[in-house]
């Protein structure tokens, strides 16, 4: 995939937008140099805990509402954490950013998931939820 010279124009296109967004020393953050290490891997692990932990609760009777909040939690946070990655990204060589962008797709499709099982267990639709939330789970473990 690293080798792959087939997306280059996506990956230089995505570099481009990424680094023309005016965040002037929010990208800084974003990368961890206040911390002294890259924030991106830290970030991620509030939802991807919170969705392994959601699928535990899936399969525990009566902890519905505390999937369904798990899940809501995982949302939210993966925004930022997308968006650390993403400045990270954009920094790599192209060889990592083919790869990289392998990685987003596949965690936009689990998040895509995770909103469907979110809006599903709102709704009451518990089996639909658990089953959509699997599909997200399987996304982005896979990316």
């Amino acid at each position: 995939m690293e080798h792959s010279e087939r997306a280059d124009r996506l990956v230089d296109a995505v570099r481009t937008v990424v680094q023309a967004v005016p965040l002037g020393r929010g990208r800084d953050v974003l990368h961890g140099r206040w911390l002294g290490h890259p924030v991106h891997p830290l970030m991620v692990q509030v939802p991807l805990g919170s969705w392994m932990s959601a699928a535990v609760l899936d399969f525990v009777h009566g902890q519905q509402r505390a999937a369904r909040m798990l899940v809501g939690t995982a949302l939210v946070a993966a925004l930022p954490a997308a968006a650390a990655g993403w400045a990270d990204s954009a920094e790599l060589r192209r060889p990592q950013m083919r790869v990289g962008l392998v990685h987003a797709a596949a965690n936009a499709a689990g998040v895509a998931c995770y909103g469907v099982s979110f809006a599903a267990r709102a709704r009451g639709r518990f089996a639909r939820g658990r089953l959509w939330g699997l599909a997200g789970l399987a996304a982005v473990s896979a990316g």
